[in-house]
């Protein structure tokens, strides 16, 4: 019995170390814009679990382990270096938070899969690193090789990661390296939304301001419908009348509370320890999506695609809710 387990751990660690594999080829440039030069890209990876997924591959479901060709570091160095011309002053620096890729239905034609991604860019000038954009987000996939699919996702996820990067001016505070282990943290705590124990009433138009507690200066009143629903904030200042409406809104606070607008009206915010969130579903929050395959159909086809995507919205509104929250960097996110 004993020679009997040997000779299963034995042929269970050949299987093992024989695991095929399947590398990310970083294909194609990332394009650049014109007037923003980087001197040099450096990879900073931070995924608590290093494995990319193992996943059924080709017509035998053959499973391979997803993998970089070499490191994260040196893929994206040499994938960057083939189109960018290295003569900027300052270098980018991508934090790898999260890369996850897994499989999971199939209706036997095609099969659902699943892509966890979580990202931040910064830029480095000298010593110092300014914060430019953060994704922390999952994409879903669906197709009849839905793993060959996915891999070869990942670098258009990444070039147009990298991209709106590109778009966007630097945080004003520069933090050292040693800021990065939990930039997210680092900022939290410097938000007066965090500290304070009482929010300011008023109107705040981006995330930023209501973080740091700015509303719009002014006595804004709310104005409301039959419904109660708040459309719009009226200032009447030197015989002068200026109007925000609702869609211009992050979010007020009336008599200390605090409501986010969503495509489905404002809902309340609540705090603890994890931060500021809402409790929605997707369905309250984002649109769903249009196939637009019907636009090849004209008038007929567009309102086919409108009824359908109506009955998606009308589904995903059904979900079950959860703890949506306001998130440090960018806005607003799906927890998990």
């Amino acid at each position: 019995m004993k020679k009997l387990f040997q000779i299963v751990f034995c042929f269970m660690a050949v299987l093992s170390f024989s695991q095929s594999t399947e590398a990310i080829k970083f294909k194609g440039n990332i394009t650049r814009f014109d007037g923003v030069t980087y001197k040099g890209f450096n990879v900073l990876d931070q995924r608590q679990d290093k494995s990319i997924g193992i996943l059924p591959f080709n017509e035998n479901k053959e499973m391979k382990e997803v993998v970089f060709s070499t490191t994260p570091e040196n893929d994206f160095k040499a994938w960057f270096s083939r189109g960018n011309t290295l003569d900027g002053k300052n270098e980018l620096v991508l934090i790898l938070k999260k890369l996850k890729l897994s499989t999971g239905e199939s209706d036997g034609k095609k099969t659902n899969g699943n892509m966890d991604f979580s990202a931040q860019i910064f830029q480095k000038e000298g010593d110092k690193y300014r914060f430019l954009y953060k994704k922390d987000t999952a994409f879903a996939f669906q197709d009849k090789r839905v793993s060959e699919l996915m891999v070869k996702n990942i670098p258009v996820i990444f070039s147009e990661f990298i991209k709106k990067a590109y778009t966007l001016e630097p945080a004003k505070d520069a933090v050292l390296l040693s800021n990065l282990s939990d930039y997210e943290a680092y900022v939290k705590n410097k938000y007066e939304a965090f500290k304070s124990d009482k929010l300011k009433d008023g109107i705040y138009l981006d995330f930023n301001s209501f973080l740091n507690q700015n509303p719009l200066k002014g006595n804004f009143e709310l104005e409301r419908n039959d419904k109660g629903e708040v459309t719009k904030a009226i200032k009447i200042e030197n015989d002068k009348k200026e109007k925000i409406s609702a869609n211009k809104m992050f979010a007020y606070v009336e008599n200390g509370k605090a409501y986010k607008k969503t495509m489905s009206g404002f809902i309340e915010i609540n705090k603890n320890e994890n931060g500021f969130y809402i409790i929605a579903n997707r369905g309250q929050i984002f649109p769903a999506d249009y196939n637009s395959t019907y636009g090849m159909f004209g008038l007929i086809g567009a309102v086919a695609g409108s009824i359908e995507q109506a009955s998606k919205q009308k589904k995903m509104k059904n979900e079950d809710k959860q703890e949506v929250y306001i998130d440090n960097l960018t806005g607003i996110r799906f927890s998990g």
